[in-house]
């Protein structure tokens, strides 16, 4: 639901080092191949106390977190169709899902499966397609024939590699061209599904548009 770019990193690890008193450009370069075991652990250090503040942040964020447009519309309109199953894979862990969807009760109400990247039976995170192997296999479904919506392009690289129809969300912050040649589809927004192109009697163009 983020985008990954490095400005976009750079800005939030700087937030990060601010509220802790760090700065991660300080002395790095200086430090990166100095092999003194007191400089490496002040290297370890550093990480260390870069990645729990970090996930403490992400932590708040998700609570935050707003839904795509048109996605609780299409989740409620696939749904309708009982002999469509719906689950959710994503690279979020357990606790940030938890959080998550706790202001989106009402669209995860849809969903059978919710498989996260912390799940014990995904070895690998996206870009590899193990979640959503796996994601296939609770719903008992084959992953030619699963719909795969991604707004990452990672992810939509892991729903190609697992053999699903994949149709990518982009971020409106993201270059849309990006996605062209790991995707089936790209869409602006889910308000612009139409699934008759996949044999599914939804089309989002019927609704009414409010993004």
């Amino acid at each position: 639901w983020v985008p990954i770019t490095l400005g976009y990193a750079q800005e939030k690890w700087d937030w990060v080092g601010h509220e802790n008193g760090l700065d991660w450009r300080d002395g790095w370069q200086s430090r990166r191949n100095n092999k003194d075991t007191q400089e490496s652990e002040t290297r370890e250090r550093i990480i260390i106390t870069f990645i729990e503040a970090w996930e403490r942040r992400l932590g708040s964020l998700c609570e935050q977190v707003v839904a795509c447009p048109g996605a609780l519309e299409l989740v409620r309109a696939l749904s309708e169709h009982g002999d469509l199953p719906l689950a959710v894979a994503t690279s979020s862990r357990s606790e940030g899902v938890r959080k998550k969807r706790i202001k989106h009760e009402e669209m995860f109400q849809f969903f059978e499966h919710v498989v996260t990247g912390d799940d014990k039976n995904v070895r690998n995170g996206k870009p590899a397609p193990d979640i959503f192997l796996e994601t296939a296999r609770r719903l008992n479904v084959h992953p030619s024939e699963c719909i795969v919506f991604e707004d990452s392009l990672q992810g939509a690289i892991a729903g190609k590699a697992a053999g699903c129809v994949t149709i990518a969300v982009p971020d409106k912050r993201m270059e849309k061209e990006a996605f062209i040649d790991h995707s089936d589809h790209v869409i602006p927004s889910m308000w612009h599904f139409e699934g008759k192109k996949w044999g599914i009697d939804v089309d989002m163009s019927n609704h009414s548009i409010d993004n």
